[in-house]
């Protein structure tokens, strides 16, 4: 089904500004808005607020709530609750769930090279600074918007090896490529 309008809702900037990049590449127009609201550690509120603005939004473009997709876009940081709880949370709320575990930067090194690593935020950073050739900045991707325009490919590269990270008892383990699968269906 192709929805009428996509809203994403995120924990955290670094994120919002990867969806983005990503939407403002490949020309999306049906995502209303990508927005940070939430805080580590608040998966489910973040969760419960994606629902609310969903029917908040549906209300304002006097539109059905089943036109609108939402995404609630977090990682493992200060999870309290098992994954599958907040998946089945998430379900029940008709909200779709981008994970990251450990956390997102697991997802940016997939775009380079297909890694299973679980290491800490600060080895993380380092192999992006490695990668980038300068210092990684969590709160700007200037240099993934001139990726992913001047190879494209490093998309699907990026699904493809975190599509092999699908064991969500043990880290790390992603979902939020579908997220990216999901926008990039959107934009033929």
């Amino acid at each position: 089904m192709i929805p009428r309008a996509i809203l994403i809702l995120c924990e955290g900037l670094t994120e919002k500004l990867y969806f983005d990049s990503v939407i403002r590449n490949k020309r999306i127009a049906r995502v209303l808005s990508v927005e940070v609201l939430g805080k580590q550690g608040q998966h489910k509120a973040l969760i419960k607020k994606c629902a609310e603005k969903r029917k908040n939004l549906a209300e304002e473009l006097d539109i059905d709530e089943k036109d609108i997709e939402v995404w609630a876009v977090c990682d493992r940081d200060n999870l309290k609750i098992g994954y599958q709880k907040l998946l089945n949370y998430a379900l029940k709320n008709n909200v779709e769930l981008a994970f990251s575990d450990p956390q997102f930067e697991t997802y940016l090194v997939q775009h380079f090279e297909y890694k299973r690593i679980t290491t800490k935020q600060e080895q993380l950073e380092a192999d992006l600074s490695a990668y980038l050739g300068v210092p990684y900045n969590k709160t700007n991707l200037d240099w993934f918007d001139k990726m992913i325009d001047e190879d494209p490919a490093k998309l699907n590269q990026a699904i493809l090896n975190s599509n092999r990270l699908d064991n969500h008892t043990k880290p790390p383990f992603l979902t939020v490529q579908k997220l990216t699968v999901r926008l990039l269906e959107l934009s033929k």
